[in-house]
């Protein structure tokens, strides 16, 4: 899912509707649920307004052309969003579908670009055994998920809709050493795990109150925490300088500021290259590469 913080965690794909898969017309009630994660679909139905000035971020074009080669048609992208990804596959001549857990996304995603998504959960989807040549799990979909047990679902889904001889992808979201550092010092991001409702927080501030927040957050005079904030933003990556700006601007649009923070989960898994292949090993998944661009991780398996 180029979506950032999201792409999708796992929840309820629908509220009691029908709706039109590639192999037919499912009820909604065919498609497995998850109780946990309700608050998930409401955090991406209220992003959607506004996400298309951030969807090209960790899984982004230029990661996606990274992999290119290895892609064969036909190709399903799940945690599609509003259809970025695909649409950059079907422009290379790849015959390409995507499912989403959104349905607000998969609005979107026909209204700004004519695509016409399946809404669907990531374990559970309307497609027949081997119907795909390759999977690509955006961001926001196995990287959000803590449940290892539910992201061993998720890929034993994939499995089953994918050839034999075909390619699965899984994109997790990666921070620069700068910021990894910076969310560390903040206690935001410990042990993995990072505390995503407070770490939004800080787009509703402005410089001064940011200030005050990063010595409130790291124990430091006002001084510290100017430098601490300083330093970040200078060792931060241009990609990120965007998207930190383009959520400012995403929060001042929004009414009321918090519907957005309080939709998002509290917290998520954040993993960096030990940690997803530690992941893998510990699902018993054989990991063929693992390509790192500057704003994800991308596992072939």
């Amino acid at each position: 899912m180029n979506h950032h913080w999201a792409q999708f965690c796992p929840s309820v794909w629908g509220r009691g509707r029908k709706f039109a898969g590639f192999d037919g017309v499912l009820e909604h009630e065919q498609i497995q649920r998850h109780s946990e994660v309700t608050l998930s679909t409401d955090y991406w139905d209220a992003l959607a307004p506004h996400h298309s000035s951030i969807e090209n971020n960790y899984l982004d074009v230029p990661s996606l052309r990274r992999i290119v080669r290895d892609i064969h048609q036909p190709v399903l992208v799940v945690g599609a969003g509003q259809g970025l990804i695909v649409a950059e596959l079907r422009k290379n001549g790849l015959r390409c579908d995507g499912v989403d857990l959104s349905f607000e996304m998969i609005r979107y995603a026909e209204t700004r670009r004519g695509l016409r998504f399946v809404q669907a959960d990531a374990s559970a989807m309307p497609f027949g055994e081997g119907t795909y040549e390759t999977i690509i799990h955006a961001s926001g979909v196995v990287d959000f998920i803590g449940d290892e047990e539910q992201i061993r679902m998720i890929l034993t889904e994939a499995r089953r809709i994918i050839s034999q001889s075909g390619n699965i992808f899984v994109a997790f979201y990666r921070f620069s050493a700068a910021m990894e550092v910076f969310l560390a010092r903040l206690g935001l991001l410990r042990n993995n795990v990072l505390s995503l409702r407070e770490a939004l927080e800080i787009y509703r501030l402005n410089p001064v109150q940011t200030i005050a927040w990063v010595a409130k957050k790291a124990e430091a005079g006002y001084l510290r925490a100017c430098g601490i904030s300083l330093r970040s933003w200078a060792l931060s990556t241009m990609q990120e300088k965007t998207l930190a700006f383009n959520m400012q601007r995403i929060f001042r649009k929004m009414d009321p500021a918090n519907t957005l923070i309080n939709a998002a989960p509290e917290r998520q898994p954040y993993r960096n290259e030990p940690e997803i292949r530690n992941l893998f090993k510990r699902l018993a998944i054989p990991v063929k590469k693992l390509e790192a661009s500057g704003s994800c991780y991308i596992a072939q398996i």
